[in-house]
């Protein structure tokens, strides 16, 4: 996903339900789950106040002359 002119490598399911999370909305660093109100820090994956689930997974992106 990109959030700005960061990219961010994540799980694609929300681990809460099980959304499909390329169909959410990347704004100031998080991506916002297409079906409920929870939120996801995209640096540390961390789900927003009042949910008790996981954090999301996330994986490290490295660029290179031939892609990523």
């Amino acid at each position: 996903m990109r959030d700005g002119e960061r990219l961010v490598a994540a799980e694609r399911a929300c681990p809460h339900e099980g959304a499909d999370l390329s169909l959410g909305r990347c704004a100031a660093g998080r991506i916002h789950c297409p079906r409920h109100l929870a939120s996801f820090d995209l640096a540390s994956g961390a789900v927003s106040p009042g949910w008790s689930f996981r954090a999301l997974r996330l994986y490290r992106v490295i660029r290179a002359n031939d892609g990523l």
